[in-house]
């Protein structure tokens, strides 16, 4: 059908004033790359939704990996550990909490920011919980989890979980070391920033909200329960300051002793040397010069190797060097021989002669019998990186690596293939360099990653709000599901990364990381909220979103409190807490009359 002169002048007269605004706001904003939400339809919010999550998904992951390559470097390790890597995990929701904060519509737009923050807790408490309950379950013996082999065992058919692939709900399972008894514990104390601040909402706001008032009216009750509120959201903000700079000393502590922290530290270096991103020598290369700087100045080696400093590190190598050790001690004799021990400076990415490696050994079995013990191993690699004259010669990689075809008879006459280079990384490097290049690459990826996250927090926000709009929901429920999945995913992948290993310890540590996260979200990140609710004049209007996060926070802290055993049914039961949450906010908020 054609359209005559005046359906052209009426449409026309519609439809010019959206791209006239549209073109206002771009003119006002001339350098903003984002486009406005507003301004989208709805295939296009969709596609930049996915978008800039994936980007958020990779500024975290680049965060994450440049943290955990700065544990390579032992003087940094203990800061890394204990303080960088818990704040630099908390920044992407830290952020996003931020962002929706401070727009001219702040006390609607602060509802993404809710939902991230409970979306994170929520999801980072259940989903990666039983992935690592799941990927670390073994057999269940008498209600305890078999991580030692039994007396007798035969141990070339022996397997933790038995028999493997094993799915039972009730004979299989996790068992966790008392750390994650005392992080249940300050999970649940770090929780009083959001009592003080959803005490004061109990006491000012009428519950349930009525329903009738107009617009004035709404504005005048929020302007209301703001004023009230205002100091309390000051003295919650103290509390988790507190409460944060506490955590932070509690977890400083920890990397200087065998806790969590010094666990995951050795983990990242064991790692690393399988990876053949760092060397041996580069591990231990930081010890050994401030160990002979010190006896330059103190003149006394036994002082220097007595001290608590040395002793630390002893402590930090037997870590690092126990799996390899474990590896070829089969039978668990605590004895290697000459050529075990050879392979072990092979899996270290040490290239030394065999004559040096000859030496070294001989030296270590000191009553000449052929094997050395796991403490005569250690004393002779500490030794080994000690001693500034050893005459080790360490022998050269070819820069070219032979082509496997070559030893396969060329009957058709092809050409033959050219030598290919070795990939040359950092395993490649003498020790300094090594550390420098981990430095300029960890440097570099934090950097980067938060960079990218401060870009895209902002626009994510939008693009979240606009989309709660257009599909006639809360922008919380939005942001509960997506957000976590662009800012947390490493955090998930790191979980069930530590709990396939299988071992008591590396369930710990992944158990761990979780708790940290959720004690990081109720201080840092609700540190950045309750400023906001401050300084911003908002009302706390989220009583619902608020008890979703104290419940599930309060249930995964009493069962590890009262369970020192997780079975693969409380697995699923952890699971489906997450959709529980998720239920209790919309009942509060459309049954109850919460806000």
């Amino acid at each position: 059908k054609s359209f005559t002169a005046a359906d052209r002048l009426v449409t026309s007269s519609m439809v010019e004033p959206s791209f006239a605004t549209a073109a206002d706001r771009a003119a006002q904003d001339p350098f903003n790359p984002f486009p406005a939400p507003e301004n989208c339809n709805m295939a296009q919010i969709i596609f930049l939704t996915g978008m800039y999550g994936y980007v958020l998904f990779q500024a975290s992951n680049l965060i994450s990996d440049g943290s955990e390559l700065l544990l390579l470097v032992p003087a940094a390790a203990p800061v890394v550990g204990s303080v960088v890597l818990p704040i630099l995990g908390a920044v992407p929701d830290g952020m996003m909490v931020l962002f929706s904060g401070l727009g001219p519509d702040a006390q609607n737009q602060v509802s993404v920011g809710v939902g991230a923050l409970a979306g994170s807790t929520v999801m980072l408490l259940t989903l990666p919980w039983f992935l690592a309950i799941l990927a670390g379950r073994v057999s269940l013996k008498d209600g305890k989890p078999t991580y030692q082999r039994p007396a007798g065992a035969d141990p070339t058919t022996w397997d933790k979980l038995d028999p493997p692939g094993n799915l039972s709900l009730i004979h299989t399972g996790i068992g966790y070391g008392p750390e994650i008894v005392q992080n249940a514990w300050t999970m649940l104390y770090t929780m009083l920033g959001y009592v003080i601040i959803q005490g004061s909402a109990f006491a000012v706001d009428k519950m349930p909200k009525p329903v009738d008032l107009n617009a004035v009216q709404e504005h005048n009750v929020l302007k209301h329960e703001a004023r009230y509120e205002n100091s309390f959201a000051l003295c919650g903000l103290f509390v988790c300051i507190g409460f944060f700079m506490w955590y932070l000393w509690k977890m400083w502590k920890e990397s200087q002793g065998s806790g969590a922290v010094s666990d995951a530290i050795a983990e990242s270096t064991i790692q690393a040397m399988r990876e053949g991103t760092l060397t041996l020598r580069g591990a231990m290369a930081s010890f050994r010069d401030a160990q002979w700087s010190s006896m330059c100045k103190k003149g006394d080696l036994n002082e220097v190797l007595l001290s608590k400093e040395s002793m630390d590190e002893v402590r930090r190598m037997c870590k690092v060097l126990a799996p390899f050790f474990a590896h070829y001690d089969l039978n668990g004799d605590n004895a290697i021989d000459f050529e075990e021990f050879r392979m072990i400076f092979k899996d270290v990415g040490e290239n030394l002669s065999r004559d040096a490696q000859n030496a070294m050994f001989k030296a270590a079995d000191t009553n000449r019998s052929g094997d050395i013990s796991f403490e005569e191993f250690v004393a002779c690699l500490m030794s080994f990186a000690l001693d500034p004259n050893t005459n080790l010669q360490e022998t050269k990689k070819p820069k070219y690596a032979t082509n496997p075809n070559t030893y396969l008879k060329n009957e058709e006459g092809e050409e033959e293939e050219e030598e290919e280079d070795v990939p040359e990384d950092l395993a490649d490097l003498e020790p300094e360099e090594q550390q420098k290049r981990i430095k300029i690459r960890a440097a570099y990826q934090m950097a980067l990653g938060t960079l990218l996250v401060l870009i895209f927090s902002d626009p994510m926000v939008d693009l979240l709000s606009e989309l709660g709009v257009r599909l006639d929901v809360s922008a919380f429920y939005i942001s509960f599901v997506l957000a976590p999945l662009a800012s947390n995913a490493s955090e998930l992948v790191a979980a069930y990364n530590y709990a396939k290993k299988r071992t008591c310890k590396s369930i710990t540590t992944s158990l761990s990381t979780l708790e940290g996260a959720a004690i990081m979200n109720n201080t840092f990140c609700l540190a950045i909220f309750l400023a906001l609710v401050y300084f911003q004049n908002l009302a706390w209007e989220f009583s619902a979103e608020t008890i979703a996060i104290i419940l599930i926070q309060v249930m995964i802290a009493l069962s590890c409190v009262f369970r020192r055993v997780h079975r693969l049914l409380d697995a699923f039961f952890i699971l489906s807490l997450y959709p529980l949450c998720l239920a209790t906010v919309y009942v509060l908020e459309n049954y109850v009359g919460w806000d």
